[in-house]
């Protein structure tokens, strides 16, 4: 069997997981078709070719470099498309043009003969950012009717899909999301990464990390802070990193931390944050809250489990079944501030805080076993078999 995996040029760490889990099944070659960035990570990989047929451009690009990158963007995805020998084309990402990502790719997969397998992460995602159109739903609807095949990560996205979009439930294979293995790691201590962060060892940390988006709520998250109690209050740090894409949401989420007077001290890193960073963050931590509205299912999430960081979460998408409550983190009961505080108080009184070593070496080894790339892999390969018989 051979398999193409178009990733458009988005996020790469869920890619590398289902390739590293692909690798291992008996699929003859796959091939890679994503940003010219990407393709080191694959390098390891005997059975993988890699396409690069988008290139990274640095801010300031003129029209015409960016013009020039796209249309070869498209055209090096048609040519694959069409001459290409491979029995399962695998979409990730389609949304950078709607049109063509979502109806002439697809179409030309179909038309060229090949089985079309499309991995929903987001099943409508302007609906969750309350930025819902027409056009939007017709090029979701036109596309799910297009493929052969989807992939949800959970029961929920397979329901919206039913209801939302009439996909009939045999069209659709529930494959949940693998751990975050791409994540560059050096054994930093919790001691060293505090001192790269210039945070003091006794602090309480609590972190916030990803885009800032209103979905995620993170000014939820700052509007809990008054309702924590005093001692928390003066002990705790709320450390946020993470880059941003609304100028309004961030302008208020700035307003915020510029108007925080209650003794809690914010360190805000608004910004990019590179890969060979990112263990600094969650090694500094003693857990990460996510107060987010919606979600579908959080990649965050993932990449906390692969430190070892228990996770305090609103009772959205699947984070009541990912979450073990008590043990890799905490639940909270509601959407609003003063839900958030009496959760995050909660954490610090908790045997999750109190046995921080214990703890972290609980969730690597759950999480391990129970989203393992290898099984996710495996479950991808038997469903490419059925759907090409």
């Amino acid at each position: 069997m051979n398999v193409s995996v178009y990733n458009g040029g988005g996020q790469s760490d869920y890619l590398y997981g289902l390739v590293s889990g692909l690798s291992t099944t008996p699929i003859k070659n796959i091939d890679i078709l994503d940003i010219n960035l990407a393709e080191p990570l694959f390098n390891k990989f005997e059975n993988v070719r890699f396409h690069e047929v988008y290139r990274y451009q640095k801010k300031g690009s003129t029209f015409t470099q960016k013009a020039k990158n796209l249309l070869r963007f498209y055209y090096l995805q048609a040519k694959h498309l069409i001459t290409s020998k491979c029995d399962i084309i695998h979409f990730q990402w389609l949304d950078r043009f709607y049109f063509a990502d979502r109806i002439v790719l697809p179409l030309m997969a179909r038309l060229s003969g090949h089985r079309v397998v499309l991995t929903v992460h987001n099943v409508n995602a302007l609906k969750r950012d309350n930025r819902d159109t027409f056009y939007n739903r017709l090029t979701l609807k036109l596309l799910y009717r297009i493929c052969n095949h989807l992939i949800v990560h959970t029961e929920k996205s397979k329901t919206e899909l039913i209801s939302d979009f009439k996909v009939v439930p045999e069209k659709i294979s529930v494959i949940r999301h693998g751990m975050n293995n791409k994540v560059s790691r050096i054994g930093l201590s919790k001691i060293k990464a505090r001192e790269a962060l210039d945070i003091p060892e006794h602090k309480k940390v609590v972190l916030f990390f990803g885009n800032i988006d209103y979905y995620k709520g993170l000014d939820i998250l700052l509007d809990s802070l008054p309702f924590l109690s005093n001692g928390l209050k003066k002990d705790l740090i709320l450390l946020i990193a993470g880059n941003y894409k609304s100028a309004e949401y961030i302008r208020k989420i700035r307003e915020q931390i510029s108007g925080n007077d209650t003794g809690t001290e914010i360190i805000a890193h608004v910004r990019f944050i590179e890969d060979k960073e990112i263990e600094r963050y969650f090694m500094a931590s003693d857990c990460i809250v996510l107060p987010y509205r919606e979600i579908y299912q959080s990649g965050v999430l993932f990449m906390a489990y692969n430190f070892g960081l228990p996770i305090v979460a609103t009772k959205v998408g699947n984070f009541e079944n990912d979450i073990i409550e008590g043990k890799t983190g905490l639940l909270i009961d509601d959407i609003t501030p003063e839900a958030v505080a009496r959760s995050i108080e909660l954490f610090f009184t908790s045997e999750i805080f109190h046995d921080q070593e214990g703890t972290r070496t609980y969730i690597q080894d759950w999480s391990n076993r129970q989203f393992s790339w290898e099984n996710i892999g495996d479950e991808t390969f038997r469903m490419y078999l059925k759907i090409s018989s």
